[in-house]
């Protein structure tokens, strides 16, 4: 089958490493990581799958031969199968099992290698001990770090299906602003949110983040629980919504019944300033601190910094928080494709809480925001 193009553009990325690092070959095990790489990931709630690479070879993808046929539609490399399940004998293929069906596979395709990588943050030691076996002597270096970077550069599948998140986002808000009435339960308004999303991407919907109201929302988040909502005050949405693993990461503060009370009207506008900042400093070349910064000096200068406790805003992508992170202290810099977030918030007891968060793509020409759904209490 032929390559779908993300994934075969992130294979020469991945070659092109392990020559940058003088490594003759790769593991990759993570399940998202093996996604990256080849576009394909299981609905399967266990089955492990491997992705191999050796220098001047086909790649390998090494799963289960229920899903052969489904891996085949985006990796265009040799697939190498094992019985996952086997109704006389096996419903579930654990990794020990896997990594033992590997062995003589991994012996024959990595003969003579003294030098592999690996993204061992997600290794399972049953792969590491089959690998020390197969491969007497060799040395196997750690590549995470280096993944986990070169995910932070989307590609236009990613950016498609980031998109697509933020238009799910999008429809969401427009639901939760006729919701947030009072006499409803804060898991009520979720589930009705849910269950439109569901119905309208036609399968199973990924939708979770904070949902919390009244003195609820000085804590910053939380799960949505049995709480009865009351007239007037602010309701925090920070939604989390993917397709195909794909993150949106965004946030919206509504006032129940629509009229908000002064306190909540200020914060909400020295917010919004805040966000603009952000904005402003959304250039390449920018590190995160330089963000950070950007957003807290408006609360500072407003007399509000210490009401705003967490980080302004981070990457997203096969994770709904990765690099660059906008901390005090962070030297990620900025490049074209990155995609991230930006979100200010303060939480005065008393008052209540309010944060809003938006989702930009970094481009040379400066920050495209990718949510659209009106930030307005």
């Amino acid at each position: 089958m032929p390559w779908a193009k993300g994934p075969r553009e992130r294979i020469r990325l991945l070659e092109g490493l392990l020559s940058e690092r003088r490594l003759e070959g790769a593991v990759i095990s993570g399940k998202k990581e093996v996604y990256y790489f080849t576009g394909f990931m299981t609905w399967r709630l266990l089955l492990p799958t491997y992705l191999f690479l050796r220098s001047g070879r086909e790649p390998v993808l090494f799963t289960g031969l229920t899903d052969a046929a489904l891996a085949s539609q985006t990796f265009g490399g040799r697939i190498e199968v094992y019985e996952n399940y086997k109704l006389e004998e096996r419903m579930v293929a654990y990794p020990g099992y896997v990594a033992s069906e590997s062995e003589k596979f991994i012996r024959d395709y990595f003969a003579g290698a003294t030098a592999i990588g690996a993204d061992s943050w997600n290794l399972p030691h049953s792969l590491y001990a089959a690998l020390q076996r197969s491969i007497p002597n060799v040395e196997v270096a750690d590549i995470s770090q280096d993944i986990l970077a070169m995910r932070t550069i989307k590609h236009e599948d990613e950016l498609e299906l980031i998109s697509k998140s933020c238009e799910l986002a999008d429809k969401a808000y427009a639901m939760a602003r006729s919701l947030v009435t009072p006499g409803r339960t804060e898991v009520e308004i979720y589930s009705e949110i849910h269950k439109e999303l569901s119905r309208l991407v036609g399968t199973f919907q990924y939708f979770a983040g904070d949902f919390v109201s009244g003195e609820r929302t000085v804590a910053v988040g939380g799960p949505p629980t049995s709480r009865v909502v009351k007239e007037g005050e602010p309701f925090i949405f920070d939604l989390w919504v993917t397709t195909k693993e794909y993150w949106s990461d965004t946030c919206r503060t509504y006032v129940v019944g629509g009229k908000a009370e002064e306190g909540l009207r200020k914060l909400h506008s020295i917010v919004l300033k805040a966000m603009e900042a952000g904005i402003q400093m959304l250039k390449a070349g920018a590190t995160g601190a330089q963000v950070y910064r950007s957003i807290h000096s408006v609360f500072k200068d407003a007399g509000y910094a210490e009401f705003f406790p967490h980080h302004a805003g981070h990457g997203i992508g096969l994770d709904g928080q990765e690099p660059p992170f906008f901390i005090p202290r962070s030297s990620d810099v900025l490049k074209p494709n990155m995609v991230v977030t930006l979100e200010p918030g303060l939480y005065v007891p008393g008052v209540g809480g309010v944060r809003v968060e938006n989702d930009f793509l970094i481009t040379e020409e400066g920050p495209k925001q990718l949510t659209k759904a009106t930030m307005s209490l």
